[in-house]
Protein backbone atom coordinates (compact mmCIF):
# COMPACT_ATOMS: atom_id res chain seq x y z
CA UNK A 1 0.00 0.00 0.00
CA UNK A 2 1.40 3.25 -1.09
CA UNK A 3 1.78 6.55 1.63
CA UNK A 4 0.53 8.90 -0.96
CA UNK A 5 -3.63 8.49 -2.17
CA UNK A 6 -5.20 9.92 -5.06
CA UNK A 7 -6.20 13.34 -5.15
CA UNK A 8 -9.58 14.12 -4.68
CA UNK A 9 -11.16 15.09 -7.73
CA UNK A 10 -13.72 17.51 -6.29
CA UNK A 11 -10.55 19.29 -4.73
CA UNK A 12 -8.75 19.16 -7.69
CA UNK A 13 -11.63 20.97 -9.85
CA UNK A 14 -12.13 23.37 -7.02
CA UNK A 15 -7.92 24.81 -7.56
CA UNK A 16 -8.56 24.55 -11.24
CA UNK A 17 -11.29 27.16 -11.17
CA UNK A 18 -9.85 29.05 -8.70
CA UNK A 19 -6.68 29.56 -10.84
CA UNK A 20 -8.65 30.11 -14.27
CA UNK A 21 -10.52 32.92 -12.16
CA UNK A 22 -7.49 34.37 -10.91
CA UNK A 23 -6.14 34.32 -14.68
CA UNK A 24 -9.40 35.92 -16.00
CA UNK A 25 -9.65 38.88 -13.81
CA UNK A 26 -7.13 38.76 -10.66
CA UNK A 27 -9.59 41.67 -9.14
CA UNK A 28 -12.15 39.07 -8.50
CA UNK A 29 -10.15 36.20 -7.37
CA UNK A 30 -11.54 34.13 -4.38
CA UNK A 31 -11.37 36.08 -1.28
CA UNK A 32 -10.25 39.74 -3.17
CA UNK A 33 -13.86 40.75 -3.22
CA UNK A 34 -15.65 43.49 -1.49
CA UNK A 35 -19.40 44.81 -1.17
CA UNK A 36 -18.64 47.02 -4.20
CA UNK A 37 -18.34 44.28 -6.62
CA UNK A 38 -21.49 42.88 -8.53
CA UNK A 39 -22.15 40.03 -7.06
CA UNK A 40 -21.01 40.66 -3.23
CA UNK A 41 -23.38 43.53 -3.43
CA UNK A 42 -26.39 41.41 -4.40
CA UNK A 43 -26.09 38.95 -1.79
CA UNK A 44 -25.46 41.71 0.47
CA UNK A 45 -28.50 43.44 -0.77
CA UNK A 46 -30.85 39.95 -0.82
CA UNK A 47 -29.29 39.05 2.92
CA UNK A 48 -30.42 42.57 4.19
CA UNK A 49 -33.82 42.05 2.86
CA UNK A 50 -34.20 38.36 4.27
CA UNK A 51 -33.17 39.91 7.57
CA UNK A 52 -36.00 42.26 7.97
CA UNK A 53 -38.45 40.01 6.25
CA UNK A 54 -37.60 37.23 8.71
CA UNK A 55 -37.97 39.43 11.88
CA UNK A 56 -41.23 40.56 10.95
CA UNK A 57 -42.57 37.07 10.29
CA UNK A 58 -41.57 36.30 13.77
CA UNK A 59 -42.75 38.94 15.37
CA UNK A 60 -45.89 39.24 13.51
CA UNK A 61 -46.05 35.31 14.64
CA UNK A 62 -45.45 35.48 17.80
CA UNK A 63 -48.16 38.37 17.70
CA UNK A 64 -50.84 36.08 16.36
CA UNK A 65 -49.83 33.60 18.74
CA UNK A 66 -50.63 35.26 21.23
CA UNK A 67 -54.02 36.91 20.57
CA UNK A 68 -55.07 32.80 19.68
CA UNK A 69 -54.09 31.98 23.15
CA UNK A 70 -54.78 35.22 25.33
CA UNK A 71 -57.45 36.65 23.57
CA UNK A 72 -55.62 39.82 23.02
CA UNK A 73 -56.76 40.31 19.06
CA UNK A 74 -55.54 42.51 17.02
CA UNK A 75 -52.90 43.94 19.84
CA UNK A 76 -50.62 41.13 19.84
CA UNK A 77 -50.08 41.24 15.68
CA UNK A 78 -49.74 44.80 15.81
CA UNK A 79 -47.13 44.64 18.89
CA UNK A 80 -45.43 41.81 17.24
CA UNK A 81 -45.42 43.95 13.83
CA UNK A 82 -43.64 47.14 15.56
CA UNK A 83 -41.48 44.68 18.13
CA UNK A 84 -40.31 42.63 14.52
CA UNK A 85 -39.78 45.98 12.40
CA UNK A 86 -37.70 47.22 15.47
CA UNK A 87 -35.30 44.04 15.19
CA UNK A 88 -35.34 44.07 11.49
CA UNK A 89 -34.11 47.92 11.30
CA UNK A 90 -31.93 47.14 14.06
CA UNK A 91 -29.71 44.04 12.04
CA UNK A 92 -29.90 45.88 9.09
CA UNK A 93 -28.12 49.07 10.77
CA UNK A 94 -25.22 46.46 12.28
CA UNK A 95 -24.88 44.82 8.74
CA UNK A 96 -24.54 48.13 7.55
CA UNK A 97 -22.10 49.10 10.28
CA UNK A 98 -19.67 46.54 9.61
CA UNK A 99 -19.82 46.32 5.80
CA UNK A 100 -16.52 48.21 6.00
CA UNK A 101 -14.74 45.10 7.21
CA UNK A 102 -13.47 46.88 10.36
CA UNK A 103 -15.44 45.29 12.77
CA UNK A 104 -17.99 45.93 15.42
CA UNK A 105 -16.89 49.84 16.81
CA UNK A 106 -14.71 50.12 13.74
CA UNK A 107 -16.34 53.82 13.32
CA UNK A 108 -16.71 55.16 16.16
CA UNK A 109 -15.13 57.79 18.24
CA UNK A 110 -13.93 57.83 21.89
Amino acid sequence: MSDSEPPDPLRQLSDDLDQARLRADPANAPGRGDITTGGNALGFGLRIGIELVAALIVGVGIGWLADRYIGTRPWGILLGFFLGSAAGIINVFRAVQNMGGGGPGAGRRG
